[in-house]
């Protein structure tokens, strides 16, 4: 049994050849290095003791035939024998000679997609736009090479929060286990601790404020999407995919959020005035009121997202716990705080429970307001 062993800043091949321990530089200074070229000669030492098979096989042959031990009408059987043989050697070395082709990180996505995963569309959209990292990162590199540091470095490079981190780790790793003679290197080791930050509402002059930037800057995408999740409660996907059918002829948005697609869940909200007057304004065709938008969100949702978080920035409103699902708490908070019933926000919002509702998306004292309880 071969081994390479280090003596000095070198690497060495020990191996028995013909009955005697050998000793055989690798002229390498790494193991990895110096594995590969243990590997060729070991390649070499096999040719040759094959060889040395073949040749024995054939020399046998021909000393049985001189000794008439052997006949010519047996001899094809027995060359064919040795042929094969040889073949099949020859097979071999051709083998060890050419690698195999790099495994890329774009076959091991159709792997996965051929075990026909059981996902909504936008979780398969999501789980597609992080992998689409990852090929882009990993370039022409071989996975059958990934180990746990490359991993880690990858996770380093994308520079997210500890949660988002995590949840790459689990969407790669379960590409990987649709090629179970990989290795997984996306392991538990490579999850960091994440604090659990509770979006925050905004104030209506923090949201006037937002939409006073968006009108100066030509942002009109977001100035009406900022209103529309103000008034209606809408999550971003939703909002952004928004579209003409979805206001009725009584003047409410009306839809199924994409949360409660698989449930078929709906939603049925008052469209405030203003909110109507601002939509009515929106110039596009087709169904959809933003259909650049929707197209970049099917793209890559991170730009989006990014595009909001550049807008808080600018506006000195971004801190932990702000983004644009903070404009759905405040949408609970400001009706909540009006004296509209919680269960009513709650069927609004598209909430499970009312404890969901007034737990985590209330921010405020429920009903503080006693100015338009009735006198006697």
């Amino acid at each position: 049994m071969a081994a390479i062993i280090k003596r000095g800043k070198i690497y060495y091949l020990r191996l028995r050849y013909g009955g005697r321990e050998t000793w055989i530089s690798t002229n390498q200074t790494s193991e990895r290095a110096a594995r590969r070229a243990a590997d060729r000669v070991e390649t070499e030492f096999e040719r040759e003791r094959q060889t040395k098979h073949i040749s024995g096989a054939l020399l046998d042959m021909a000393k049985q035939l001189a000794r008439k031990q052997l006949l010519l009408e047996d001899c094809p059987s027995a060359a064919a024998q040795i042929e094969n043989e040889a073949i099949r050697k020859a097979l071999d070395i051709v083998d060890s000679l050419i690698p195999s082709p790099s495994l890329l990180a774009s076959e091991l996505w159709e792997k996965y997609l051929h075990t026909n995963p059981d996902l909504k569309p936008s979780t398969l959209t999501t789980k597609s736009q992080r992998f689409g990292r990852f090929v882009v990162w990993a370039g022409t590199s071989d996975m059958r090479d990934m180990n746990d540091r490359l991993a880690n470095k990858f996770l380093d490079s994308l520079s997210v929060a500890a949660q988002t981190r995590n949840n790459y780790i689990s969407e790669l790793s379960s590409v990987w286990k649709a090629s179970p003679q990989l290795s997984n290197p996306w392991t538990e080791n490579l999850r960091q601790k994440a604090r659990n930050q509770h979006k925050r509402p905004f104030t209506r002059d923090q949201v006037r404020a937002l939409m006073d930037y968006c009108q100066t800057q030509d942002l009109r995408f977001w100035h009406t999407a900022i209103m529309l999740a103000y008034y209606t409660g809408l999550r971003l996907k939703d909002v952004v995919m928004f579209r003409r059918d979805q206001i009725t002829p009584d003047g409410f948005v009306d839809l199924i959020p994409e949360k409660t697609e698989r449930t078929q869940k709906r939603i049925r909200v008052p469209a405030n005035s203003q909110l109507r007057e601002e939509l009515a304004a929106v110039a596009s065709i087709g169904p959809a009121f933003f259909p650049e938008q929707v197209r970049m969100y099917q793209n890559d949702r991170s730009k989006i997202t990014n595009q909001f978080r550049g807008i808080l920035d600018d506006t000195g409103m971004y801190a932990p716990g702000y983004g644009f699902h903070s404009l759905r708490h405040t949408f609970v908070t400001e009706a909540l705080n009006a004296g509209i019933d919680i269960k009513q926000v709650q069927l609004a919002v598209g909430h499970e429970t009312v404890e969901l509702t007034e737990g985590v998306y209330y921010h405020g004292k429920q009903n503080a307001d006693f100015s338009s309880y009735p006198t006697l």
